[in-house]
C-alpha cells in the first residue's frame, strides 16, 4: 500500500514539476518470460500521446487486473521537457488448471511462450454412472467424451479488443433422460473495455444430435450482444460492491428463431472483518420463439437452483435470488484479518425461484469451502430443497 501511495505522489509530482504533456518513451523492466510489447499493448499507453493522468492509473489497473504480474509499478521520468514512462513488473506463473463444461478437464496458459496469449484445452475422460461405490458415491468410468480447445488476449495489438475464440468437440454428453452424440461448437468474439463498463460481440456455430430424440437434432447460428459493469475481478477488496452483466442472443436455422435475454447482478457487503454477505440475482426473458432444447432456460442442479434435480423447470421467463454468507478462517480457524490469509471459509446459503410453467422453488444450504495449497479452492456443499438432500462439489 505504501508503495502504491508513493507511486501516486511521484506522479502527481511529476506533472506539476515538469509540466510536460507527452509520453515519449516506454521502457519495461521485470519480464522475464512476457515480451515488453505485450505490457504495453495491456497498458493501453503510446508512446507520442498526450500524458493524461487518468489514463496514467487505468494503464496500472489493466496491467494488475490481467492476471499475469503480481506486482507493478509506473513511474515518470524528465526527457527534455517531455515524459519518458517507465513499467516495473513482477512476472506470476501463468500456468493454470483448466475446468471446463461437462467435466473437461485440462491446463491452460495465461500467457502462451510470453505473447499475452491465454491459451487452454480440456479433454472429457471421466464421468460418473448410475452404480454406486460403498452404495452410496457413484461408480467413476473412464471414457473418451472429446475435447475443447481455446485461445484469447487482451488488447490485440494495442487496440483495446479481447477477442477470443473456443472450439469444442464432445461426444456423449448427458442430457436429461437422452445423450448428446455430438456436440460441436465454434464461437468468436471480442470486448471492449470502458473502465468498470464493457461491451462485447460474439457469434457462435453450434450443431447437435440426439441419441433417443432425433427430433431435438439442431444446427443454428447465434449472435449475442452483452454489456458488463463493476469490478468482478476485485470485488473483496471494497466494503461493499455492486456489479453485473447480461446477454442479449438471436438465434436462427432450420426452423429456428428465437430472441432471449439473460442478466445477472451481484451486491457484496462485508460485515465485519472479512465476515460477508452476497446476494446473487438472476433472470433470463424469451422475447420470441422456441430455442433448441439445450439453450431454453433451465432451473436445477449444482449450476442454479441446488437442492433440485437438474431441469426441474422449464420456464420462458424466470427470477432466481441467492443469498451467501461466509466467515474466513485462517489456518489456525481463527477469524482471518485479511484475505490473503483466509483459508478456511464456512458458508451459509439460501436460494429461491419464480417464473412461469410453474417454476417456484426454494433451497438451504452450507459449504465449507478449502483454499488448497495447490491454488484450487474445494468446496462441499449440503442441500435440502424440493428433491430432498442433495451433496455437490464446487471446485474454483
Amino acid at each position: 500500500m505504501k508503495r502504491v501511495i508513493l507511486a501516486t505522489v511521484l506522479l502527481l509530482f511529476s506533472l506539476t514539476a515538469f509540466g510536460a504533456d507527452r509520453i515519449v518513451g516506454i521502457e519495461v523492466t521485470g519480464v522475464h518470460k512476457t515480451n515488453p510489447r505485450v505490457v504495453i499493448n495491456i497498458s493501453g499507453l503510446q508512446i507520442g500521446e498526450e500524458l493524461d493522468i487518468e489514463k496514467v492509473y487505468r494503464a496500472k489497473r489493466n496491467l494488475e487486473d490481467c492476471g499475469l504480474f503480481t506486482d507493478v509499478y509506473l513511474q515518470l521520468n524528465d526527457a527534455d521537457g517531455d515524459y519518458k514512462l517507465i513499467i516495473s513488473v513482477q512476472e506470476r506463473n501463468t500456468i493454470y488448471p483448466y475446468f471446463g463444461e461437462y467435466l473437461a478437464l485440462g491446463v491452460g496458459d495465461k500467457s502462451f511462450l510470453g505473447s499475452g496469449v491465454n491459451l487452454y484445452g480440456g479433454i472429457r475422460f471421466l464421468r460418473f454412472t448410475d452404480e454406486k461405490l460403498l452404495g452410496v458415491l457413484p461408480k467413476p468410468q473412464f471414457f473418451w467424451g472429446g475435447l475443447t480447445l481455446g485461445a484469447s488476449t487482451f488488447s490485440a495489438f494495442g487496440s483495446g479488443l479481447d477477442p477470443f475464440l473456443e472450439l469444442t468437440l464432445f461426444r456423449e454428453v448427458p442430457w436429461r433422460d437422452d445423450l448428446i452424440l455430438t456436440l460441436d461448437s465454434f464461437s468468436a468474439g471480442t470486448t471492449y473495455s470502458f473502465e468498470d463498463l464493457v461491451v462485447g460481440i460474439s457469434y457462435t456455430y453450434e450443431k447437435a444430435t440426439f441419441d433417443t430424440t432425433p427430433l431435438n437434432n439442431y444446427s443454428l447460428s447465434i449472435l449475442s450482444g452483452a454489456f458488463a459493469f463493476g469490478d468482478e475481478e476485485n470485488y473483496e477488496e471494497k466494503r461493499g460492491n455492486f456489479y453485473g452483466q447480461t446477454a442479449l442472443s438471436y438465434g436462427f436455422g432450420k426452423g429456428i428463431n428465437y430472441l432471449n435475454q439473460k442478466a445477472s447482478f451481484t451486491y457484496w457487503y462485508r460485515i465485519i472483518g472479512r465476515i460477508y454477505v452476497q446476494s446473487d440475482t438472476m433472470a433470463g426473458l424469451t422475447y420470441f420463439g422456441q430455442a433448441p432444447v439445450t439453450k431454453q432456460f433451465y432451473l436445477g442442479g449444482n449450476l442454479d437452483l441446488k437442492g433440485w434435480e437438474p431441469y426441474s423447470f422449464n420456464p420462458r421467463f424466470f427470477l432466481l435470488e441467492i443469498l451467501e454468507a461466509g466467515i474466513p478462517l485462517t489456518e489456525s480457524f481463527g477469524i482471518s484479518p485479511s484475505d490473503e490469509m483466509s483459508v478456511f471459509i464456512p458458508k451459509l446459503y439460501l436460494m429461491g425461484a419464480l417464473g412461469d410453467n410453474e417454476t417456484l422453488g426454494m433451497s438451504i444450504g452450507i459449504g465449507f469451502e478449502w483454499k488448497t495449497p495447490l491454488g484450487v479452492a474445494v468446496e462441499p456443499q449440503l442441500f435440502f430443497g424440493g428433491s430432498g438432500l442433495k451433496f455437490y462439489l464446487e471446485l474454483n
